[in-house]
C-alpha cells in the first residue's frame, strides 16, 4: 500500500468517498479543487495543478510540470497532463454530459481561476462548497492526530528556548529570531490561514503595549511588527523591564498546525497583570473540562464569557472595543484557523477527535495582552492536551 506524510491510500480513498457524498447531496456534477491545502488532504501532494472530482467518474489530476514528481506522490489518482487550453478541452469533455453545477473552494480560487474553468463548460454554475471542505477536515485521522501529537512536543519546547536565550536589550524580533530558528529546524512550515492578505510567516512575540495594536488580523493580538507591510510580529522594539511579554506561536508539521501562547516578562510584572494571567489560566480550565463530544460550540464560548465576567474582565475579554474578537477557541489542521469556532451563533456539536486551539486572553489597557493557549484533542473520555508544558509565568 502506497504512503505519503503517514497516510495510506485507503485513507485518502475514503476521504474522497466523504467529499463525493457531499457533492451528490448537494447536488453538484463535478469539483475542481486548486488550493494547497485541498490538494494535500485528498491527494498527499501540492504539485498538481488541480484535481478534478466528477460525481459519475473517476477523480483525476491535472498537471503541466512537475509531472513525474507527482507520480512519485500520488498511487490512487491518475495524473492528466496538458500544455494548452486545446488539450483541456479534450480532457474535460464527458461521455456523460456537460456538468450543471461545478463546485470550487471559493475562499482559496481567484475570480481568474473560476472563470477560466466555467470557459471549459458551457452553461455551468459554479457553486461554493469552501465552507463543506473545511467541515470535512474537522476530525482527525489517527495518522492526522499522530502528526499533531509530534507537532504538540515540539511547540512545547519553546518556552525553555526563550528562557535560553533571553538577554537584556534584546528586541522583540531577537527574541522572536530566537524562536523561529528553533522551529525552522525542527521542520517548520509557513502558517496557513483562512483570512486574505495576512502574511503571517510564524508567530507573535510582543511586549507591553505594542501587543495592543490593532490589525486586521481576526485575534486578539498580532503585535507591531517590521514595517508597514508585515505589521503583524515581532517589532525591532526593545523589550522593557516589568511588562508582559506575549508569546504566541504556531508550529507547523507536515502540513498540520499547533497553536500556543505562553506569557514572560523581564523582571516583575504588576498584581494586576498576574491577577489577569492567573484568571485566564482558571477560564481555560474551565474550558477543558466541557470539551467532550456533544457540547455546542457555541456554548463553550458562553462558558468562558461568564467566567471572565464573574472574574471581572468582562469588559477587556478577548480584546476591547473595535478590536474584540467574538471566540475562544478555533479549530487546527491544515490551517491555522478552521472550524470548530468556539464562538457565538454556532449550535454545532463538538465530535471527537476534533483539535481545538482554546485561547483566553485579555487585552488590558496602556498595558498589554495577556492570556494562555493551548491545542486540545476532543475524545470521548475528555480533553487531551497536545501542548503540554508548564504554565507558569516565566521571568527572564
Amino acid at each position: 500500500m502506497a504512503e505519503s506524510a503517514n497516510f495510506t491510500e485507503q485513507e485518502f480513498r475514503e476521504r474522497l468517498g466523504k467529499l463525493r457524498a457531499v457533492l451528490k447531496e448537494r447536488q453538484i456534477d463535478l469539483a475542481v479543487l486548486n488550493a494547497a491545502v485541498d490538494l494535500f488532504y485528498y491527494t498527499g501532494s501540492v504539485l498538481p495543478l488541480y484535481l478534478v472530482v466528477p460525481l459519475k467518474k473517476d477523480p483525476f489530476l491535472l498537471a503541466r510540470k512537475a509531472s513525474g514528481q507527482i507520480r512519485l506522490q500520488v498511487f490512487h489518482i491518475p495524473l492528466e497532463e496538458f500544455s494548452n487550453s486545446r488539450d483541456l478541452t479534450r480532457i474535460f469533455a464527458s461521455p456523460g454530459g456537460t456538468p450543471e453545477h461545478i463546485g470550487f473552494n471559493f475562499e482559496a480560487s481567484s475570480f481568474a481561476t473560476v472563470t477560466r474553468i466555467m470557459g471549459f463548460f458551457d452553461g455551468g454554475k459554479p457553486v461554493d462548497i469552501s465552507m463543506d471542505l473545511k467541515y470535512l477536515r474537522m476530525c482527525k485521522s489517527n495518522a492526522e492526530i499522530s502528526i499533531q501529537a509530534e507537532a504538540g512536543k515540539i511547540i512545547a519546547g519553546f518556552p525553555g528556548i526563550a528562557k535560553k536565550n533571553f538577554q537584556p536589550g534584546m528586541s522583540e524580533l531577537e527574541l522572536s529570531l530566537k524562536l523561529e530558528e528553533y522551529f525552522r529546524l525542527h521542520g517548520n512550515e509557513v502558517i496557513n490561514t483562512k483570512q486574505e492578505g495576512l502574511p503571517i510567516a510564524y508567530g507573535v512575540c510582543s511586549a507591553g503595549k505594542n501587543s495592543l495594536t490593532g490589525s486586521k488580523f481576526d485575534g486578539i493580538c498580532s503585535g507591531r511588527g517590521v514595517s508597514l507591510s508585515m505589521p503583524f510580529g515581532a517589532s525591532r522594539d526593545i523589550i522593557e523591564e516589568n511588562v508582559p511579554v506575549i508569546m504566541d506561536y504556531a508550529f507547523i508539521l507536515n502540513g498540520y498546525h499547533m497553536d500556543m501562547t505562553r506569557m514572560a516578562s523581564r523582571g516583575t510584572v504588576s498584581n494586576e497583570v498576574l491577577s489577569a494571567y492567573h484568571a485566564m489560566c482558571e477560564i481555560e480550565d474551565a474550558i477543558i473540562k466541557n470539551l467532550f463530544p456533544g457540547t455546542p460550540w457555541q456554548e463553550i464560548y458562553e462558558l468562558s464569557e461568564n467566567y471572565a465576567a464573574d472574574l471581572g474582565f468582562a469588559d477587556i475579554f478577548m480584546g476591547t472595543g473595535s478590536e474584540k474578537v467574538r471566540f475562544v477557541g478555533h479549530g487546527v489542521g491544515l490551517q491555522l484557523d478552521e472550524p470548530p469556532y468556539l464562538a457565538p451563533k454556532n449550535e454545532q456539536l463538538l465530535q471527537a477527535n476534533m483539535t481545538i486551539a482554546v485561547e483566553p486572553k485579555v487585552a488590558i489597557p496602556g498595558v498589554g495582552v495577556v492570556g494562555i493557549e493551548d491545542t486540545f484533542l476532543v475524545t470521548d473520555s475528555g480533553a487531551r492536551c497536545l501542548t503540554e508544558c508548564s504554565r507558569e509565568w516565566m521571568v527572564f
